[in-house]
């Protein structure tokens, strides 16, 4: 009877250790869409800048943060998103509770000295700056694939000189990029 148990026992933990691989797997491959981004190395993000006269696109993120996870799974792993960030912008990521420097705005700042300097209070947090460093706007919080595609498209494409943003969405599509 008692090797009876073990064995059943046994096959149990077996089974949820398949069953753990599995999802420490699907994890893994949620963010699989962040690794498709070219993210820019902060501490030379002002000299990315000037070469490139992009406009800048700031993820602001923590490890622990569901909505940063759902973000990075979500809307960056969508292939418009990709090609918008990849094409139209220099892309910085920065999680405030890590050690970093971050050269962009005219001085250097830590990545926690940045996002006291942006007023961040909640993560992610989603800054976009003009090519010459001036901040166009922020977002806290999740934004969905198809409103982040609109945002990258309105501020990539040098929209926000000419319409506010609902008046670029109601545009149609084939007017906008």
């Amino acid at each position: 009877m008692n090797k009876r148990v073990l064995t059943i026992v046994g096959i149990v933990a077996v089974g949820l250790l398949i069953l753990y691989g599995f999802r420490g797997n699907s994890t893994g491959s949620a963010a699989a869409g962040e690794k498709n981004i070219a993210w820019a190395d902060p501490g030379i993000a002002k000299e990315a800048v000037a070469s490139g006269g992009k406009p800048v696109f700031l993820f602001v993120e923590t490890d622990w943060c569901t909505f940063c996870k759902k973000m990075k799974a979500e809307t960056f792993a969508d292939a418009d998103v990709q090609k918008q960030l990849n094409d139209r912008f220099v892309n910085i990521r920065i999680n405030p509770e890590k050690n970093g420097v971050v050269r962009f705005t005219g001085e250097e700042l830590t990545f926690a000295g940045l996002a006291e300097k942006l007023r961040v209070t909640g993560y992610p947090a989603t800054f976009f700056f003009a090519a010459d460093g001036q901040l166009l706007g922020g977002q806290p919080g999740y934004i969905d694939p198809s409103t982040f595609a609109d945002l990258t498209a309105y501020i990539g494409g040098g929209y926000y000189t000419k319409y506010k943003f609902p008046e670029f969405q109601s545009l149609p599509k084939d007017q906008r990029m």
